[in-house]
């Protein structure tokens, strides 16, 4: 699967490995989960062996993988099937979706294989373009024959042109270190390591969105020009941790980004909970700049 076609430096980065077109919008694609990108929560079982009882740690992938998996998808369909030039501009609308944590796959040995079904739905087209103007993409996940997710996305094409006419100047903009005044701990935000807190903390003690790895090799895998939509998501995960004090395994969420979080001013999340989950907020310079909501699985 070429880089190229989903947006990826790094060979290691690229999860799709094969897509046919079926008909009617219908696609089937091929993905590998890592290893590597699994979540740092494990459920301890019970094991027994002729040397005696022990216990066995089970691992489960980082849900986040579902919105990194239908980004991929949408890149790709949009420039393998539906004729959209290599350089034409994708901007993300709003991304979501559930995940059965009951028949999620483990993690083993290598990669999981999952298998996604994907539909396109609620085409815009423009008159004289060479593909949709806008799509939306709906897929069904599994792996080992067993469904265990749904993930839907819309995103919108622009041609280069388009995309700087719109961005204006800030289509050169690159990520620039904020400052923060201390870091929740990885812990805190059931996070591996340092380098995967997307939160810092302000003067004033609100949370900021400010990655503390700018070259994250999965948020920035390449530079943007804008605070990336899955750094926002796991911003706004890792809000709720704190704001929840660990509130459960994440099984499902939903983004909607109104305009683009820019870098060259501070950026707030705040997580309120609600009766099924949470909703958070994304906001720059007093506006909004992206909603959505939370759910996860209580601890047991």
């Amino acid at each position: 699967m070429s880089r190229a076609l989903v947006h990826r430096n790094a060979v290691a980065e690229v999860l799709l490995t094969d897509a046919r077109a079926l008909s009617d919008g219908h696609f089937l694609l091929a993905a590998q989960w890592p290893r590597s990108y699994s979540t740092s929560a494990r459920t301890t079982t019970s094991a027994t062996s002729d040397s005696g009882s022990g216990s066995a740690s089970t691992e489960h992938h980082d849900p986040m993988l579902a919105a990194e998996t239908i980004r991929q998808v949408g890149l790709y369909i949009c420039q393998k099937f539906l004729g959209a030039p290599s350089t034409s501009r994708f901007v993300i609308r709003n991304v979501g979706f559930r995940i059965d944590n009951s028949a999620e796959p483990v993690v083993d040995y290598g990669a999981t294989n999952v298998l996604c079904q994907a539909e396109v739905f609620d085409v815009r087209h423009v008159s004289g373009a060479p593909c949709p103007a806008a799509l939306s993409v709906r897929l069904q996940l599994s792996a080992a024959g067993r469904e265990f997710g749904s993930v839907v996305g819309r995103v919108r094409v622009l041609s280069d042109r388009e995309y700087t006419r719109f961005r204006g100047p800030n289509a050169a903009a690159a990520p620039v270190p904020g400052t923060v005044h201390g870091r929740p701990s990885p812990t805190e935000v059931s996070v591996p390591s340092p380098g995967d807190v997307m939160l810092g903390r302000a003067a004033s003690g609100a949370l900021l969105v400010a990655p503390a790895d700018l070259r994250h090799p999965r948020f920035f895998d390449h530079p943007s020009d804008h605070v990336p939509g899955m750094v926002l998501l796991e911003a706004a995960r890792q809000a709720a941790c704190l704001a929840g004090a660990a509130p459960g395994r994440l099984n499902g969420c939903h983004l909607d980004a109104l305009r683009f979080t820019e870098w060259d001013s501070p950026v707030h999340v705040a997580c309120a909970p609600t009766e099924d989950g949470w909703t958070f907020q994304v906001t720059q310079d007093g506006e909004p700049t992206a909603t959505g909501t939370l759910s996860f699985t209580k601890r047991a």
